[in-house]
This record gives C-alpha cells, sequence and structure tokens, in this order.
C-alpha cells in the first residue's frame, strides 16, 4: 500500500451531504480506515466546516475524564453534547477573529471578558459554522454561566494549576478512545485491553484510587475516578505538577522509586499523617526485555484496600507492560495519519490528509525536526515520547493549526509558513524550555528548521532535510536551532564521510601506520597532525592546541612523516592525510 493512498485501502462511498456555510448541496467521498469513517470534501472545495472528521465522545464523559483537574462547570452539560476534535488557542488568536478548526477549544491566556465576547460572537447567527460545543479555560467568573446558558456552549473551567499539555493528552485521550460502527462515541474493542480500562479493573479488583505513570513519573498515562477521595500528592500529579517535596523526600528515602526501577516488587507505602497522605501499593512495569515503562500506584480511599491488592498489582503490572509496549509501537489512527503525512508507513496523499486535518493542500508550510543531544543516548527514544505532549503545546500556542509527532526518537512540527526569522527565534525558545526536564535525562534538544515549503505534498521532503541538518548537528554545543543553508558545511562534509566511512579499500594504510604507533607508544602523532593540519601549517598556533612546546611539535610532525611516507608539505597529502583523520573521528 505504500504511496497509494487511503483510496487503495478502503472502499470509497459517495454520499450527498451539505456545506453548512453556503447550504450548497455536495458529494463527499467517505473512507473507513481502522475503524474510523473519514469524509473528504472534492478537490478544489473548501472545508466543511462542521461535517464530523473524526468520532466523538460525550463532553460529560471529557469532564470525569479530567477529574480533579476540573474545578468548576458553571453549566451542566447536555448528556447529549459531544466533540469530535480538540485544539489549543491563545488569546491574541481568538480575539483577533480566528476561526478555531475544532469543535472543542482550549482558552490559553483569555480574560472573563474577552472569552464571554468570544462566545457571544460564535453564537450570532450569521456564525453558524464556527461555534464551538465546548471550551475549557482556567477563567473562573459568574459572567461565563451566563454565556454559557445563552449560546448553549459547554464551559469546563479547569484548575489554575493543571498543566495544558496535560489537559490536552487527556482529551485527545478520550476521543483516540472511540470509534464510529454507526453509534459514535461507542469504546472501541481492545486486543487485550487499554490502559483506561485497566485502572477500572485494578480500582475494582483493589478498591483503591489508581494512577499509572510513564517511566519518567513525569506523566500520568491513565487515572481512575477520584470520588472526592484523592489526597494532595495524587491530585497534584493528575494536575501534572510534582507532589510534595517534603513527601517526594520521603519517598526516596524509603527507596519507593529505586524498587519502581527495579520492577518486580509491590511497595506498600505507609499513610503519613503530617503530610496529609494516604496509604498506597506501587508496583514498577517493565518489558521482558527488563525494560523500565512505567509504574501503577493504589491509593487507599476512604475504605481498606483489599486484602490481595499486591496480588491484583503483580497482575496488572504484567497487563500494564503488554499494553504501554503495544501503544508505543502502535500510534492512533490520527497520530498514524500524522506520521504518514510525514512521509512514515509509506506516506499518504497530500490531498487526503489535507480534507482530515482540514489543511489547504497548496499552503506554504513550515516543516521544524527537533532531537535529543547528549545526556544517556540510549534514553533519547523514550525521552521524546516524554516530552512529545509539551512539545505540542507548544507549537499550538504559536500556531493553533500547528500538527505535531515524534518519529524514531525525533519531534516534527508542521506550522503554516512564516517568516523565518520569526520560526527560528520561536524554535529556539522551544528547545531552550526544555532545559533541565528530567525526561530528557540529561540532553538538551536542538532543531532544524525547514521554509517554505510548496504545500503538503513537500511534508516528507522536509522530513528528510531537517533529518539530514539534525543527523550533522548532533553534537553539544553550537546553534541550538539551524537549517540546511546554515549548516550546508557540516551536512555534506558528514554525508560525504558517511558515504565513504566503512570501505577498507579507502583507507590510507600511511595513516594507519601512525595510529598503530600511537596505540603502542602513546606519542601523540595523531592528535599533533591533526592540530597542525587545522592549523594550516602554523607551527606556534598548532602547539598551543596541542599544549607542547614549538620545537616538540616539529619533532613529532618529523616523526609522523618519517613514519607513514606522507610529506606534509604537499598539499594533496595535508588533504588526503586530513580527510582520513576525519574518516577516523567519524566512524569513532
Amino acid at each position: 500500500m505504500a504511496g497509494a493512498g487511503w483510496e487503495s485501502a478502503a472502499c470509497a462511498v459517495v454520499m450527498e451531504s451539505v456545506d453548512v456555510s453556503t447550504g450548497a448541496k455536495v458529494l463527499v467521498r467517505s473512507y473507513e480506515v481502522n475503524g474510523v469513517i473519514l469524509c473528504v470534501p472534492p478537490a478544489g472545495h473548501g472545508r466543511l466546516r462542521d461535517m464530523p472528521m473524526q468520532p466523538s465522545v460525550p463532553v460529560v464523559d471529557v469532564v470525569a475524564a479530567l477529574d480533579t483537574a476540573v474545578s468548576n462547570v458553571p453549566v451542566p452539560p447536555d448528556p447529549a453534547m459531544r466533540i469530535g476534535s480538540v485544539s489549543m488557542v491563545e488569546s491574541d488568536d481568538l480575539m483577533g477573529g480566528s476561526e478555531p478548526a475544532t469543535n472543542a477549544v482550549l482558552v490559553v491566556g483569555a480574560s472573563a471578558t474577552d472569552l464571554v465576547r468570544w462566545l457571544r460572537r460564535s453564537a450570532d447567527p450569521g456564525a453558524v459554522g464556527r461555534r464551538p460545543v465546548a471550551v475549557l479555560t482556567k477563567v473562573d467568573a459568574p459572567e461565563l454561566g451566563s454565556a454559557a446558558r445563552e449560546t448553549g456552549v459547554a464551559v469546563v473551567v479547569l484548575d489554575p494549576r493543571a498543566r495544558w499539555d496535560r489537559v490536552l493528552v487527556t482529551v485527545q485521550a478520550c476521543l483516540d478512545r472511540v470509534r464510529d460502527d454507526g453509534e459514535a462515541g461507542v469504546l472501541a474493542p481492545a486486543v487485550d485491553v487499554d490502559l483506561y480500562g485497566l485502572v477500572g479493573l485494578i480500582a475494582g479488583g483493589t478498591g483503591g484510587l489508581v494512577s499509572i505513570e510513564d517511566a519518567t513519573s513525569a506523566r500520568v498515562l491513565a487515572y481512575s475516578p477520584s470520588k472526592g477521595e484523592a489526597d494532595d500528592l495524587r491530585v497534584q500529579t493528575i494536575l501534572g505538577r510534582a507532589g510534595p517535596p517534603a513527601y517526594l523526600d520521603l519517598l526516596r528515602k524509603w527507596g519507593v522509586f529505586d524498587a519502581i526501577r527495579r520492577g518486580g516488587e509491590v511497595v506498600d507505602v505507609p499513610e503519613h499523617p503530617e503530610q496529609a497522605m494516604r496509604r498506597r501499593l506501587v508496583i514498577g512495569v517493565h518489558s521482558r526485555s527488563g525494560r523500565h515503562l512505567g509504574s501503577i500506584w493504589v491509593q487507599e480511599g476512604t475504605k481498606p484496600l483489599a486484602d490481595d491488592s499486591a496480588e491484583v498489582l503483580r497482575g496488572a503490572a504484567a497487563i500494564a507492560a503488554r499494553v504501554l509496549t503495544r501503544e508505543m509501537q502502535a500510534p492512533s489512527t490520527e497520530g498514524q495519519l500524522v506520521q504518514r503525512l510525514f512521509g512514515a508507513h509509506g506516506g499518504i496523499d497530500a490531498s487526503s490528509a489535507g480534507a482530515y486535518l482540514r489543511w489547504p493542500v497548496d499552503e506554504a508550510v513550515t516543516v521544524i525536526g527537533v532531537a535529543p543531544v547528549g545526556g544517556d543516548r540510549a534514553a533519547h527514544a523514550d525521552s521524546m515520547i516524554a516530552v512529545g505532549g509539551a512539545i505540542r503545546l507548544h507549537a499550538s500556542a504559536f500556531a493553533s493549526v500547528a500538527v505535531t509527532t515524534v518519529l524514531d526518537g525525533r519531534a516534527y512540527i508542521l506550522l503554516p509558513a512564516a517568516g523565518s526569522g520569526a520560526v527560528m527565534r520561536w524554535a529556539g525558545g522551544l528547545v531552550a524550555r526544555f532545559d533541565g526536564d528530567p525526561a530528557l535525562a540529561g540532553a538538551v534538544l536542538r532543531a532544524a528548521v525547514v521554509t517554505p515549503l510548496a504545500g503538503l505534498a513537500q511534508v516528507p521532503a522536509g522530513r528528510t532535510e531537517v533529518d539530514r541538518v539534525l543527523s550533522a548537528t548532533a553534537t553539544v554545543g553550537g546553534a541550538r536551532v539551524t537549517s540546511l543553508a546554515e549548516s550546508r558545511t557540516a551536512v555534506l562534509l558528514g554525508e560525504i564521510l558517511d558515504a565513504i566511512s566503512g570501505r577498507d579499500d579507502l583507507v590510507d594504510p600511511r595513516v594507519t601506520v601512525l595510529v598503530a604507533y600511537d596505540d603502542k607508544h602513546d606519542a601523540g602523532l595523531v592528535a599533533t597532525v591533526s592540530a597542525y593540519l587545522e592549523a594550516h601549517g602554523n607551527v606556534r598556533d598548532a602547539a598551543a592546541r596541542v599544549g607542547i612546546h614549538a620545537n616538540t611539535l616539529r619533532y613529532r610532525i618529523d616523526r609522523a612523516q618519517q613514519l607513514s611516507g606522507l610529506r606534509f608539505d604537499d598539499p594533496d597529502d595535508r588533504l588526503l592525510t586530513a580527510v582520513q583523520l576525519a574518516m577516523r573521528d567519524h566512524v569513532g
């Protein structure tokens, strides 16, 4: 199916629909892909703004899923109210007239006055098609309740401490768990059980409040309803905040986190009245290969935990390992579509991707690649998965239509084309935001930018270009954000070395002699020759680089020429030696 698009993967059905913006009847092609109905308007037709493009979920289910992150719901939403897509919008974009492309909107930074004004404006009869179904905000004011009743929009007020990236991921997870099978919103059958189903099973078996965290303990992957029984550690964790420092120090002192990393052991954490913390059971989750995937926590509520709770947790850890491994390998339908847009899984035709994402096919775009550098290289892939949600948050705040994904240990961002300077400055701020983030395990982020690209069809080529730049500049130091134009020397030199490295027939035995002599006698000849060539034959500068006297450097250069037969007064020998040493460093 590589490159064939959706037409080859599913039977197309042509149906009649109505463009709500014009009232005109249009023919729409419908495809079923992985259990999801995708509606694609004819080429050249404007987007059908209110046509359901994804499965939908009741707003009341989203409120329940957000749990303690919800501070207030001024007007209880009608159980029939459903959302099918979600995005994040900044106040400036909202008040500037930007139209959200989704029917659930996370509004960042808006005042109550601005939010009420926008809600009433969206409810104007002439604005049909722009009215959201649900708005999530951290602003709590009496006038929001009045606006919700007047406009029929569900307003959900969040706890001011809630992290926007955690809220966005939670809402999107609700959407990822449903499918359209004739009854929109029916939970998709799981091959085994998903994390949300698993926390329900654990809660039922233990009688406690359950949460599953990722390997970094920086993100809650799923949790059961709190029922008003959550202590402060659980509340803070669900909000995306670190727990009380004094209590976290106690957990470290008691060896809880070490036990989680080892796995296989159910740790009984006693209550701590001084910290207002209740008793907990916790177990680490590991793959069959021993890779640490996360942890399961069960907080005791108003009733004691069941006697066999430890046994329940051991079984749950085995199931969670399978689920987490499967989810790491199998993204959601929308996630897979976005990955295909960037050229993965055989790719996808631009018109189909544009119709699903409601993105004009021929609009100029920007592609940004973000990769970790330094730190624990073995943790890079997991680190990028851990910070992927936060990267999506910041990208959506910069451009509400931003599309992001994580592939092969790198994050990719698709934005509308903007001025190169503005994009480079924003990307610089983005990578700097994650400096010191524990999820990166000591690494720092670097970014590569390509802009403008002619349209969605060029996105895979954009990803290839940023990959070239990231691979060539994958060292600590230097510019944090760059492009192919700014890094062409490093990119081309790296790719040339890639092409010739590993070929024994291109290894000069004269340089091999120098390396072997150094290995045996620790004579420093290779480092001396490298410094001499980099200094263009300037003895004083080369000696300073190596930290030796100029006469010692002259002796070493003469000794290197005698041993190898190379002549460093010959420009061809100098060039060849430089290339040979670069090949050696590149392979190393």
